[in-house]
């Protein structure tokens, strides 16, 4: 079983930030996790996605019309004569016709059933959440069976009409980037890379958190351009922030960082990583090109908290850098006032 032992961050925290990094800050507080045993991250999602399904279903599954060429006894749509004579079609009262029928067997609803599917073949789901899948899965029978690649999900478009599939889909693909298939079983496996999935995760939870709670700002990742002459300038790495705050009398410029350590120990004592302060004292200097408020932007290095809470200040020439951390093992209503201080 896969359980987060880096950091134990409560099972109900890491629905939240989920939530807030798809874009769906609405559906915190929704998911009711107590039935979920340890902090098995896939009985999170495989909960999460029943919930998310059986609010398709109830708002009616998506349906589009499909290119079908079928042989039949009533003719329908367009006749398809060269398939018909090489079937001999004809002479038993038959044709083949190409016509459009409006369907739910879809590729959207052929990724739900598909992981619906690996869900009930995985042997790390607790058996009562796979008793809520089974259900589900009953719902999708006539829906036609096939396997997931990246491909498939890249085929599934969201828009207008059924962008209420967005967030099964991302659960769906969530949980396909870890699958793992024992050959010899053909048992479903999971492989959850913790410590790359978590600081992306935390990256986008922390960027739309204050998108949506910081009314008097604009929030968004910004490219920095070098501000330098030279030979070459393409060869120079692109320098993009994590989150960039911009309101009217400041800019604050934050990196996220997640880390098994938010300090280094060297000579046995404890210190910041140092390339975490190379990177955003280049952006602080580079953006001063920028002009207006970049001249005394405000850095901040946002790490989870581990053994020890930082919330230090320093003046680097025209600019500030704080270096905080958040602790996400704590409740949600504290780690929400927490982001809102640091920016405060």
């Amino acid at each position: 079983m896969i359980y987060l032992q880096t950091r134990n961050i409560p099972i109900q925290n890491i629905y939240y930030m989920l939530c807030y990094a798809w874009n769906r800050a609405e559906e915190v507080e929704n998911l009711n996790v107590s039935g979920i045993k340890g902090d098995n991250i896939y009985d999170l999602l495989s909960l999460a996605l029943c919930k998310s399904v059986s609010k398709l279903i109830k708002k009616g599954v998506y349906r589009k019309y499909n290119l079908v060429n079928e042989e039949t006894y009533s003719l329908r749509g367009k006749i398809d004569f060269g398939e018909s004579l090489k079937k001999n079609s004809f002479n038993n009262g038959r044709a083949f016709c190409e016509f459009d029928e409006f369907s739910d067997d879809i590729i959207h609803n052929q990724i739900i059933k598909a992981t619906l599917y690996n869900i009930l073949k995985s042997k790390t789901v607790d058996k009562n959440i796979k008793d809520r899948v089974i259900k589900l899965y009953h719902y999708f029978e006539h829906i036609n069976s096939i396997e997931l690649n990246k491909i498939t999900f890249e085929k599934a478009k969201i828009h207008r009409n059924n962008r209420h599939y967005k967030f099964s889909l991302d659960i769906c693909k969530l949980i396909y980037n870890d699958m793992i298939v024992d050959e010899m079983s053909g048992d479903i496996l999971f492989n959850y890379k913790e410590d790359e999935r978590m600081s992306y995760l935390f990256e986008d939870f922390v960027r739309n958190f204050y998108k949506i709670h910081l009314v008097d700002a604009h929030v968004c990742r910004e490219n920095i351009k070098w501000d330098v002459v030279g030979d070459d300038m393409d060869f120079l790495p692109i320098m993009q922030t994590d989150i960039t705050i911009k309101r009217d009398n400041e800019i604050i410029i934050m990196d996220t960082k997640y880390y098994k350590n938010t300090l280094v120990t060297n000579m046995g004592q404890d210190k910041y990583h140092s390339t975490n302060m190379y990177q955003m004292f280049s952006y602080l200097k580079n953006a001063e090109s920028k002009g207006d408020l970049y001249k005394t932007s405000i850095g901040i290095l946002l790490y989870p908290r581990v053994n020890k809470d930082l919330n230090n200040t320093y003046k680097m020439q025209d600019h500030y850098l704080k270096i905080c951390t958040v602790d996400l093992n704590d409740d949600w209503k504290s780690i929400h006032s927490r982001l809102l201080e640091i920016v405060s």
